[in-house]
């Protein structure tokens, strides 16, 4: 299968998860969505793995680290100022300093996961280059 078949695949996939899913929680049924999450999960590994020859560089990988970073920044500076909003607008209604606490933890979780796993990456990284 080529990498293009399978991008088709995975898309068709992906909509049908997206439709089951809206459609189950609409009705109220928790349990197919969990079912279909798994199953779509599973067909799209075992997928890729007939996926033959993916050619992939330095340059993509670099993209994606790139990319990563940039949605890492977007996503905590958006979610510091709808937090900041939130916090501000508590005084009118009291539902919206627990949102906006729970989001603020939420970013500075993220961030942390963030550092972590760059701190883990850049150690293993440093490792592999030196065994070359």
């Amino acid at each position: 299968m080529t990498l293009k078949t399978y991008n088709k695949i995975r898309l068709g996939i992906v909509f049908v998860t997206a439709f089951i899913f809206s459609q189950s929680l609409v009705l109220r049924n928790f349990f197919i969505p969990i079912m279909v999450l798994g199953l779509s999960a599973m067909a799209l590994f075992y997928l890729r793995k007939k996926v033959a020859a993916v050619m992939t560089d330095e340059r993509d990988y670099q993209i994606g680290g790139k990319s990563a970073l940039f949605t890492i920044q977007a996503t905590s500076w958006v979610g510091v100022i709808i937090m900041f909003v939130l916090y501000a607008l508590g005084d009118t209604n009291p539902f919206y300093q627990p949102i906006a606490m729970t989001l603020a933890f939420s970013v500075c979780i993220l961030m942390l996961i963030y550092s972590i796993a760059f701190k883990y990456y850049s150690k293993h990284n440093s490792r592999d280059e030196k065994r070359d």
